[in-house]
């Protein structure tokens, strides 16, 4: 794959002037915000779609929105990623039966908020699955420390407040943690690391400080990860989702407490 990154990154906050109330008085306040730059994603000369992001893993968001929509099976199918910063275009050339393509045609705007995350399908979490593989051993305390070590990240969301992160973790550690101001974002930037660095996900983890949606669990389950963990709350269509594709679902992760959804995906342990 010929990979490159073209243009200077625009940085990840802005101060902006504002007035905070303490003590009944309004002050001047300048407050750090997080930038939302909107990239624009070409595959094969055609226009796809703009996702508005922080601007960091740029690379790792545009390919983990495609493996997520199955458009991508293997990384040898990546042919060219180029990333132009100056424009705020990707350009990704592949090498990909055109019925995969037709899974995303010319969608528009991908906003960034919590309700911007979109998926054209749930096919992908609807598939059969592998039904011979071995529930992933883990821990009540192993499922606490790792959600604790992703709301302690050193991060931009001590700075800003305003983004959600996103990790692959095991029982060991907390293997890498991506942020972005759309939560769907951050899961694809972690699914994007993956796809992009041969690390398997049978095995894993995948957390989110982002509640659970059907689009986070049909991320999730085209990535064949066996439990999704969020600090927040999960719909009922994500929770459905999540039992018919085997993966168990951990929410409100916090206090030494959560909720357990267990679908087969995953082996718990009370310790």
């Amino acid at each position: 794959m010929s990979d490159r990154n073209t243009g200077t990154i625009d940085p990840l906050t802005v101060e902006v002037p504002a007035l905070r109330y303490s003590k009944g008085a309004l002050e001047p306040y300048p407050i750090s915000l997080a930038r939302e730059i909107p990239y624009t994603l070409f595959v094969n000369d055609r226009e796809i779609l703009s996702i508005a992001t922080l601007p960091t893993h740029i690379e790792e968001l545009f390919v983990g929105f495609l493996v997520s929509e199955g458009v991508l099976e293997a990384p040898a199918e990546i042919l060219v990623c180029h990333v132009d910063h100056g424009s705020r275009i990707v350009r990704l050339e592949l090498d990909v039966p055109e019925e995969r393509m037709e899974t995303v045609g010319q969608k528009g705007m991908l906003t960034s908020g919590c309700a911007g995350g979109v998926v054209f399908s749930v096919k992908a979490a609807l598939a059969p699955r592998d039904d011979r593989r071995e529930p992933l051993r883990v821990s009540c305390s192993v499922i606490l420390k790792r959600m604790q070590e992703l709301d302690t990240y050193p991060g931009l969301y001590r700075v800003t407040r305003g983004v959600h992160a996103s990790s692959l973790a095991d029982g060991d550690r907390n293997h890498f943690i991506r942020e972005d101001l759309g939560r769907h974002n951050a899961v694809d930037k972690v699914i994007g690391h993956c796809f992009l660095n041969g690390i398997v996900t049978r095995d894993k983890l995948l957390l989110t400080t982002g509640r659970i949606t059907s689009e986070v669990i049909t991320k999730a389950a085209r990535s064949r990860f066996p439990i999704v963990v969020s600090r927040s709350s999960a719909s009922a269509l994500a929770v459905s989702i999540a039992r018919q594709s085997r993966i168990d679902v951990v929410t409100y992760v916090r206090g030494g407490r959560f909720n357990y959804f267990p679908h087969g995906g995953a082996d718990l342990s009370q310790e």
